[in-house]
């Protein structure tokens, strides 16, 4: 997952991150996040083929000072399967990666 964090001033904006799948096996790919009402991600769910990375946009809207994070929750994923959301349907745990948002009051 590249970058290892996201950093915001108040205003917002959009950035992106970019997530690679180094594996032999196609994975799904499942994005949550702490407060739903300032950001916004593009897709939330998604294939990663074998050896291939994944631009997704985050978008943060105007809002307070604070921290939150996202969470991109992965799994194997068979050739055959159509739509990422069907794999995370079951309740086993799965490998995720946790990367912070950080905003920061715009300096005057």
């Amino acid at each position: 997952m590249e970058p290892m964090e996201l950093r915001w001033n108040t205003s917002g904006g959009v950035q992106k991150v970019f997530i690679s799948n180094p594996t032999n096996m196609r994975r799904a790919i499942k994005v949550k996040c702490s407060d739903n009402n300032l950001y916004r991600v593009n897709p939330v769910y998604s294939f990663i083929e074998p050896g291939q990375i994944l631009a997704i946009d985050v978008l943060r809207q105007n809002g307070g000072a604070k921290v939150d994070k996202m969470v991109f929750v992965t799994a194997m994923a068979g050739k055959n399967e159509q739509n990422p959301r069907t794999v995370f349907q079951d309740n086993t745990q799965k490998p995720m990666m946790v990367l912070p948002l950080i905003a920061t009051f715009n300096n005057a």
